[in-house]
């Protein structure tokens, strides 16, 4: 190795799902390798998004050489426009990667400066070279990328699995990851999305039986949702639609968008005879349809969870049709998923789903991949990626049982820096790396005391005493009004709100003249009162927020 280090850098990714994004420093230049988003928890609500705080790049935005997009899938690509505004610098990616970013760019009216590449060609920035190779996972256009450095050779696995089967564009290159084994790899950065999962992961071909016998049964339309970015899956779907003439439509904003951008690239191969407009193949006999659709998260304005209300424009789900459900559930939106599987049964629909039948495959390596992984690259230095703090550690032990030192396994949190170098790897100065929250479509940034606010509200309600006072004399005009939302029936009369009503009476009576003069500490006073009696009463902390108006 080179004298110098080299330190890893973590903006997000590391003990949560989403927010993947990294950056490898040498001599001070950087460049950054993904730049994803995560959709928000329950926890924080009215919040569109989170992505990662780019801080540390905006303060060092001269030295990044580069931004690397390992796949198309927002988790790894949805923050960059955030990451570009940080830090402006060229984007490197595959082609369907970089025309599935560039659809997010537009719609932020962000500018970038896209170069795509492809397996076996060479990018060199500032003191990285950078070789991406082709890895299955449930994206087309998806790399693993070995970063050659002055330090030595850095892998970054992406997303991916080591499936063997389909097109060779669905294959991992296994021997060229092999051939970087015997090369040498200083550290292995691996996802660990499914180390709890034994085995192998199988490649797309798996779901065709399942599909198909739905296909051979079903005498009404056939209706499959999957993630917008499965176009590996949406490829199958369509050839089994065709192979028993049916015409198939797409609908939902993002799979039609990420259709057209694969068919324009040539990786998704469906005649435009084939395809309809939702609106023309809703018009055809039952037994010639079939529709792949949005939804697969129960997304309340999604077109799955639309059809299932009966509120959508275009299709209508009834007796005898049969939906699909091609996806894996992501935690949290279980009840989401099951409340929009209840409505399609009670319109008379078939619902075949993951427990039913193998219609879902992962895109994600299980622990024979990620040992095969290992294996392949025999890296000096381990350090598991993109998971939950528990499987990150799960994937730790894994490398250690695949042949890397024990003292070479390095588990991280978000903000960590990694240095390594001749002598070997230790932690660095921790930098910030926090998370930003999103509202309005991707607009404005929310503050945690909003988000905090908002839970508030959720959970205990709000309470607005409204008081009219004299200008002059500061003396209570008429009697308080006490406005209740999710604390009481605001219809019904309560002791609660009477109790309430008289101790703003008396609050008010006991004013301070500091407090006669200034409404301001006159509010102060009656929120924290009226908060102290309504804990006391009900258990329950509601938001209070005083209205006194001068008349």
């Amino acid at each position: 190795m080179a004298e110098g280090s080299l330190r890893l850098v973590a903006f997000g990714g590391l003990g949560e799902f989403g927010l993947n994004s990294l950056a490898l420093e040498y001599s001070g230049r950087l460049l950054v390798i993904d730049a994803g988003l995560m959709v928000p928890p329950a926890e924080l609500p009215g919040v569109d998004m989170v992505v990662p705080d780019f801080q540390y790049l905006a303060q060092r935005a001269d030295c990044v050489e580069g931004i690397v997009l390992t796949h198309g899938h927002d988790d790894h690509t949805g923050a960059l426009s955030y990451a570009l505004a940080a830090a402006p610098a060229p984007v490197y990616g595959g082609k369907l990667t970089l025309a599935l970013a560039q659809r997010r760019l537009r719609e932020r009216a962000v500018a970038a400066d896209l170069h795509p590449f492809a397996p076996g060609e060479v990018v060199e920035l500032g003191p990285f070279r950078i070789h991406p190779i082709r890895v299955a996972h449930s994206v087309f256009d998806s790399h693993c990328v070995i970063v050659e450095t002055p330090v030595g050779n850095v892998a970054v696995s992406g997303d991916f699995k080591l499936a063997d089967s389909g097109r060779e564009e669905e294959r991992s290159d296994v021997a060229a990851l092999a051939a970087w084994g015997q090369r040498g790899v200083l550290a292995l950065l691996s996802d660990s999305t499914n180390v709890e999962w034994p085995g192998h992961t199988p490649g797309e071909d798996a779901v065709v039986p399942a599909i198909e016998d739905v296909f051979a049964r079903a005498s009404g339309r056939v209706f499959v949702t999957c993630f917008a970015t499965a176009l590996p899956r949406i490829q199958r779907i369509a050839d089994i639609a065709s192979a028993h003439g049916r015409r198939i439509a797409f609908v939902g904003k993002r799979i039609a968008e990420n259709a057209e951008a694969a068919t324009d690239l040539g990786l998704l191969r469906v005649p435009p005879s084939q395809v309809l407009a939702p609106q023309s193949a809703a018009a055809l006999a039952p037994g010639q349809a079939a529709f792949v659709l949005s939804g697969s998260q129960g997304e309340p304005l999604s077109a799955l969870s639309l059809a299932a209300v009966g509120e959508h424009r275009d299709i209508q789900v009834g007796k005898g049709d049969v939906v699909v459900h091609s996806a894996r559930v992501i935690p949290g939106n279980e009840r989401a998923v099951a409340r929009v599987f209840d409505h399609l049964c009670r319109r008379g629909c078939e619902v075949v789903h993951g427990g039913l039948a193998r219609v879902h495959v992962s895109g994600h390596g299980s622990r024979g991949d990620l040992t095969d992984m290992i294996r392949l690259l025999r890296p000096r230095h381990f350090v598991p990626i993109h998971g939950e703090y528990r499987m990150l550690v799960q994937h730790a032990r894994l490398a250690v049982e695949a042949g890397v030192a024990a003292e070479h396994v390095h588990v991280l949190d978000n903000g960590h820096c990694l240095r390594i170098d001749a002598a070997g790897a230790c932690l660095d100065v921790s930098i910030p790396a926090g998370r930003t929250l999103i509202d309005r479509g991707g607009w404005d940034e929310v503050d945690e005391l909003v988000v905090r606010d908002r839970r508030q509200l959720s959970s205990n309600g709000i309470v607005v005493p409204v008081v009219t006072v004299a200008k002059k004399t500061g003396q209570v005009s008429s009697p308080p009004e006490i406005v209740t939302r999710g604390l009481v029936d605001a219809d019904v009369p309560s002791a609660l709100v009477e109790d309430a009503s008289r101790l703003v009476l008396e609050t008010l009576a006991a004013r301070t003249p500091e407090e006669h003069r200034d409404l301001g500490l006159t509010r102060e006073r009656v929120r924290l009162e009226l908060r102290r009696y309504l804990k006391k009463r009900t258990q329950r902390r509601p938001l209070v927020v005083p209205v006194i108006m001068e008349v």
